[in-house]
């Protein structure tokens, strides 16, 4: 479809001016009748005109340009126009700076507008878990959890306890917190007896898997109950920024310290060294954890996991070392372990920081209940 017109494109700025003028002119015209007519009178003569609201936009024109003449904004492009007038308080330096011009452009008003505009600062949104229903309340959701240890655990309490997913997430938050205020440091004079008489039997198969935090290193391990297991651990990445409170173990009058140590070196060593084995190490290691276990087992109750976490120098690593290959022998032992974590952390908070994230759960759940 062709449109004819009259018009040449040589003349469209200058026509376009020429609108201006007349915008303003008239502009100027009404502020001028609001002004000098009463109200009454004011509002009749809009109506003679079949307006209602539509002078508004030329009386903020009138105000804005003001101290100007129609001839001096003659270049200026209507849409240009309104739009300084629209937001006068934005463009009020733009406006300013227009007063001191000889010569008023298009071009040189659109430079001023572009230098007034500042860049809208990048908001770097924070990752939120609210969400709003259609009810208009809010509810949080919890994005998706890649931990397979976390995701067992939640399923396993779900059917055990017969609580939702929500209600056990709500409990382990509450303890969290209560862990972060230092509300766990509190003395408790209590044994679990039950868990001293658990009865283990040679048939059980126990996963120590589930226990461990395996995010730092791989570990492949076949036949954790046979005599002579083949494995290997890399711990190419692995760290040794553990901490050490010896001061706050107290042993039992038996244990010798040199034992604890002497173990502790053997252990680390080993550690250290274990992608180095060519043959089969796991006699070796299995009669060095089996000591440490018994090491452990021969302390009270109350301070069998401090002996361990020595040996171990709060090493997650060593731990992992220490739970793989405890075989049949030390399965008793295994199981009892989350009890002396949760035990230990009653008074030290800090030990539910070393271990493995499975330990750790299983600990705090616990303490939850008691």
């Amino acid at each position: 479809m062709v449109i004819a017109t009259s018009l040449k494109a040589a003349n469209c700025a200058q026509n376009l001016g020429k609108a201006t003028e007349f915008i303003l002119h008239n502009s100027f015209y009404i502020a001028k009748q609001k002004l000098e007519l009463s109200r009454k009178a004011y509002k009749k003569l809009i109506k003679e005109w079949r307006w209602e609201k539509e002078d508004k936009k030329y009386l903020k024109v009138a105000k804005t340009f003001k101290k100007f003449s129609p001839s001096d904004l003659a270049e200026i492009e209507p849409s240009t126009l309104f739009l300084l007038s629209n937001q006068s308080k934005k463009y009020a330096p733009v406006i300013e700076q227009l007063l001191d011009m000889v010569s008023i452009t298009q071009e040189k008003v659109r430079e001023l507008i572009k230098k007034q505009r500042k860049p809208k600062p990048i908001r770097v949104e924070k990752p939120s878990i609210w969400k709003m229903a259609r009810d208009g309340r809010r509810y949080c959701q919890v994005p998706p959890i890649h931990d397979q240890a976390a995701g067992v655990a939640l399923q396993r309490m779900m059917d055990e306890e017969g609580k939702s997913a929500q209600q056990i997430i709500a409990e382990a938050l509450e303890l969290r917190q209560a862990m972060k205020e230092g509300r766990l440091n509190i003395n408790v004079e209590s044994q679990n007896q039950a868990t001293e008489d658990i009865e283990v039997t040679t048939s059980e198969v126990v996963e120590r898997d589930e226990f461990l935090d395996n995010s730092s290193q791989q570990v492949v391990y076949e036949d954790v109950f046979h005599d002579e297991p083949s494995f290997e651990i890399d711990n190419s990445e692995a760290k040794e920024d553990y901490a050490v409170f010896s001061d706050n173990i107290i042993f039992n009058p038996t244990t010798n310290q040199e034992t604890v140590e002497s173990l502790s070196n053997e252990l680390f060593s080993i550690v250290e060294n274990i992608n180095s084995f060519s043959r089969n190490p796991g006699q070796e290691i299995k009669q060095l954890v089996l000591k440490i276990i018994s090491l452990c087992n021969e302390q009270p109750v109350s301070e069998q996991w401090n002996v361990l976490a020595e040996i171990t120098r709060r090493d997650n690593e060593a731990l992992e070392v220490v739970v793989k290959c405890s075989g049949k022998e030390g399965s008793e032992w295994f199981l009892n372990l989350p009890q002396l974590l949760a035990d230990a952390a009653l008074d030290n908070p800090e030990e539910l920081e070393w271990v493995g994230k499975r330990l750790r759960s299983q600990a705090m759940l616990l303490i939850s209940t008691r």
